[in-house]
C-alpha cells in the first residue's frame, strides 16, 4: 500500500540541489511511485516503502546532511501553495 512522505534536508553549506533532484527522481517509478517538489528542500513522495528503507534509500543523495522523513495524511493538510500543489495532492486524499 502506497503512503505519502515527507522529505526535508538542510542545505547549510554548499549542496548541490540539481544533483539531489536528479537522485531522488530516479527512484521513480521502482521505489517511488510519485513525487512532489514545490518547496526548496522538501519533497512530497510515494511509496510502498517503509520510512526507515526509504531513508536507507534517500540518504545516500544527501551525505552528512540533516534530512527527516515522515508519513503525513494528505486529509489533513493545509498551507500557502499553488492551486498544481493542491491538485497533486488531492490524489492522495480518502475523502
Amino acid at each position: 500500500m502506497n503512503k505519502v512522505y515527507i522529505v526535508t534536508f538542510n542545505t547549510d553549506e554548499p549542496f548541490n540541489v540539481v544533483m539531489f533532484h536528479n537522485y531522488i527522481t530516479s527512484l521513480y517509478p521502482n521505489k517511488i511511485t510519485d513525487w512532489w517538489h514545490y518547496i526548496h528542500t522538501t519533497y512530497l513522495v510515494v511509496s510502498p516503502l517503509d520510512a526507515n528503507s526509504l531513508y536507507n534509500l534517500i540518504f545516500p543523495g544527501v551525505p552528512q546532511r540533516h534530512l527527516l522523513i515522515i508519513e503525513i495524511n494528505p486529509d489533513n493538510a493545509q498551507g500557502w501553495l499553488p492551486p498544481d500543489a493542491w491538485k497533486w495532492l488531492q490524489k492522495y486524499q480518502k475523502r
